[in-house]
């Protein structure tokens, strides 16, 4: 979103005030949402049926969190916004608590940043305007929750634009010029597994592997035609240059490959919002599931039968659902919203 309203010519500010206002106490919310994506998914969907019945106007008010709060203050009254986008929850009802005393005075929104399986907190803020990336979600809150239609607006996700002006036309794969990335976000031994099918079967296959902090600990496949790497800053170009994503199923991540037109395998989904993440996918048959490691292999080999048909079918249904044009819409709305 910052990227593109500096494209239309205007000043932006990204924060984090919970990093900002408690980074030590940040760092383990991090580390333990990292534990539960990798080795205890079952406690994540413990915590996340709890965030989904949690009161969080309450919470935005509790002791431990008015320091954040007093960041988001002070951040309003030093750089004067015409308006803020929330992409979490929490800060929405921060937003709520102060604006109904008096504190700030300023437009806000919500960007939800999940699909389908859209937890509560998303959708009780009093925020003028929540936008939603699908169809889909519109149809699931609205018969959930009694909201005035006029705050509810479809737009798609925002993603960078690189990633819809590098996507495109690409060869079509076979087994001698696949490209794949790999996210290895699932159980480590699933990770392992997949990784020595994949370069068993396709010893010809460029395979670049986003590892995190997995770095060290799936080195032994890192050869000529894989490489193994913590993150990089050059997604869209990775995302131009390949054939198919696989990992689990996180929204932005997810969004991207729309943008790019890449094929999207989810091999692993997180218990609540992924799962909504996943059901889009699969409802837009704009990718697949392959929830075991033979799984993988059989439907890679599907999709590369008779000159990729399968692989250009998802490919071409990523492209026509537009899901991903979410930036321009949310800006030509507030615009329309609250400065026409």
């Amino acid at each position: 979103m910052a990227q593109e309203f500096q494209h239309r010519g205007c000043e932006t500010k990204v924060i984090d005030p919970c990093l900002m206002a408690h980074p030590t106490i940040f760092a383990l919310t991090q580390k333990f949402y990292h534990f539960c994506v990798r080795k205890a998914p079952w406690m994540w969907a413990i915590t996340y049926a709890q965030t989904d019945t949690a009161d969080w106007s309450v919470k935005a008010d509790a002791p431990v969190l008015r320091a954040v709060t007093k960041r988001i203050v002070r951040t309003i009254e030093d750089f004067q916004p015409d308006v803020v986008l929330c992409t979490y929850p929490l800060f929405a009802h921060m937003l709520d608590v102060l604006t109904s005393e008096g504190k700030v005075n300023v437009p806000y929104a919500v960007i939800v940043t999940d699909s389908i399986e859209i937890s509560r907190p998303w959708m009780v803020t009093k925020a003028p305007l929540i936008f939603l990336p699908d169809e889909h979600s519109l149809l699931q809150v609205s018969e959930r929750y009694a909201l005035d239609e006029h705050r509810l607006l479809v737009t798609g996700f925002p993603v960078r634009r690189e990633f819809s002006q590098r996507g495109g036309v690409r060869e079509l794969p076979c087994a001698e010029n696949l490209r794949l990335v790999y996210g290895a976000y699932a159980p480590l031994n699933r990770v392992r597994s997949d990784l020595r099918a994949i370069v068993q079967k396709y010893p010809e296959a460029c395979v670049t592997v986003i590892a995190g902090e997995r770095c060290e600990e799936l080195a032994e496949f890192v050869g000529e035609r894989v490489q193994v790497i913590r993150r990089t800053e050059d997604m869209p170009a990775l995302f131009a240059q390949s054939h198919f994503y696989i990992g689990k199923a996180g929204a932005a991540t997810m969004f991207e490959a729309y943008a790019s037109g890449l094929p999207f395998i989810v091999n692993y989904a997180l218990p609540g919002q992924e799962q909504g993440n996943l059901t889009l996918l699969l409802l837009d048959r704009a990718g697949v599931t392959a929830l075991s490691t033979s799984e993988l292999m059989a439907k890679l080999k599907v999709l590369l039968a008779d000159g990729a048909a399968g692989w250009s079918r998802l490919s071409m249904a990523m492209q026509k659902t537009a899901r991903s044009g979410g930036a321009g819409r949310i800006a030509d709305a507030l615009e329309e919203r609250f400065f026409v």
